[in-house]
C-alpha cells in the first residue's frame, strides 16, 4: 500500500513529534542558506563579514574551508568591543541568493532547512581559535558572555532575514561543542554561557513559525536535556558513539535525533566497501527507525573515497542515498 504522506509532510510531522508513516531522510529536505559570504567569504574561502580569513585545504579531509591558522582577530576577550564589529546584514543580497538556492526546490514535497554554520561558540572560535575561546570562557566568563550575547542578538536579526527571504520550515544552527570522546567544556560552562543564548534564538525561531534544530557533532549526550530545555525540536548530526536508542526511548515523543550513521568507523572511511556502506544504512533504519518516533536518518559522509581528491565524496553518499530509498520502497511495498 502506498504511503499517503508526502516526504515533506512526513518529515515535518516527525520534527513536530507527531505520528508519521515512515523514517524521514535524504531528499525529504533541502539544505539552504549556505551561499551567503557572511560566514566564509566569497566562494566558501576568503575574508568573511567579520574580517576572518578562511582557507580551503588542498589535501586531506573533505576540503571544507577553515579559519586561517594562527591569524586570530581577537586575542583578548575583554577587548572584544573594540575589535569585533557585527556585520550589517542589510547589505547582503538575500533575495537574489534565496532565489538561486531555492530555484529547483519543490516546496510541496520538500522541506527547506536553513543550514547556518558558525553559531555563537563556533563564531567565537573563528575569532579566537578553539583554544583561545575555551580559555577565555574559563578565565573571563563575564566578558565571554558579553561577546556571546552580542553574537546571539546579531544572529537573531539574521534569522529574521532568513524567514523573510527563504520562508524556511527548519532552522539548523551549528555549535560544535564536543569531540568524538566528550565535550570541549564542562556542562556547567555550557549551561552558564551558551544555553541561555541558545534559548533566545530558539524562541526567535518559534515566534517566526520555524522549527529550531541544534547541530552538534561528537559525543554530546550529556547535553540532551539542555537541548530540550532550550526548546530545540531536534539534535542534528548525532553520531553513533552516543546512546541513540536510550535517547529515543526516553525522549523520542518530544525530541528528534537526526543522524546515526557511523561516520567515524569503517562505514565512513575511504576503504569501506559498498556492502559495508549499505549495511550501515540498513542498520540505522532497522535499529533507530523501529521506534516510529524521534528519528530522522542522516548519513552524509565527509571522507573522500579517493584520498588524492578530498572533494570526491559523491560516490559514497550516492550509495547511502540509494540504499536509504531502496529500504523505504521495500517498507512501503510491505505496508
Amino acid at each position: 500500500m502506498a504511503y499517503s504522506l508526502s516526504p515533506k509532510e512526513n518529515y515535518l510531522l516527525c520534527m513536530n513529534h507527531k505520528h508519521h508513516e515512515y523514517t524521514p531522510g535524504p531528499g525529504d529536505m533541502v539544505g539552504a542558506g549556505m551561499m551567503l559570504p557572511i560566514e566564509r567569504g566569497e566562494g566558501g574561502a576568503g575574508i568573511d563579514a567579520f574580517g576572518v580569513r578562511w582557507v580551503a585545504p588542498t589535501s586531506g579531509g573533505p576540503g571544507a574551508a577553515l579559519p586561517a591558522p594562527n591569524e586570530f582577530k581577537l586575542t583578548d576577550v575583554t577587548k572584544w568591543k573594540s575589535v569585533v564589529e557585527m556585520p550589517d546584514l542589510s547589505v547582503f543580497d538575500w533575495e537574489g541568493t534565496a532565489a538561486m538556492e531555492l530555484a529547483n526546490v519543490d516546496r510541496d514535497t520538500q522541506s527547506v532547512d536553513i543550514i547556518h554554520a558558525n553559531c555563537i561558540y563556533e563564531r567565537m572560535a573563528t575569532l579566537m581559535g578553539f583554544e583561545g575561546a575555551l580559555l577565555a570562557m574559563a578565565l573571563e566568563p563575564e566578558a565571554s558572555f558579553e561577546l556571546l550575547e552580542a553574537l546571539a542578538n546579531w544572529r537573531i536579526e539574521g534569522i529574521k532575514y532568513f524567514a523573510k527571504y527563504y520562508q524556511p520550515d527548519v532552522y539548523m544552527y551549528f555549535d560544535d561543542v564536543a569531540t568524538e570522546r566528550n565535550l570541549f567544556m564542562s556542562p556547567d560552562t555550557y549551561r552558564a554561557l551558551i544555553k541561555p543564548l541558545h534559548v533566545k534564538f530558539v524562541k526567535a525561531c518559534q515566534e517566526l513559525g520555524i522549527i529550531p534544530v541544534q547541530h552538534t557533532c561528537g559525543k554530546a549526550d550529556l547535553l540532551v536535556q539542555d537541548m530540550i530545555d532550550e526548546g530545540n525540536h531536534a539534535w542534528n548530526a548525532v553520531q553513533s558513539q552516543n546512546d541513540l536508542e536510550g535517547i529515543i526511548e526516553a525522549h523520542g515523543d518530544h525530541f528528534v535525533l537526526m543522524g546515526g550513521y557511523n561516520t567515524t568507523g569503517t562505514p565512513g572511511q575511504p576503504y569501506a566497501t559498498e556492502d559495508e556502506v549499505r549495511a550501515e544504512v540498513r542498520r540505522c533504519i532497522e535499529t533507530y527507525g523501529k521506534y516510529g518516533k524521534g528519528y530522522v536518518f542522516s548519513g552524509l559522509v565527509l571522507t573522500a573515497l579517493n584520498p588524492a581528491d578530498p572533494m570526491d565524496m559523491g560516490a559514497m553518499n550516492n550509495i547511502i542515498i540509494d540504499e536509504f530509498l531502496k529500504i523505504r520502497a521495500e517498507k512501503e511495498a510491505a505496508a
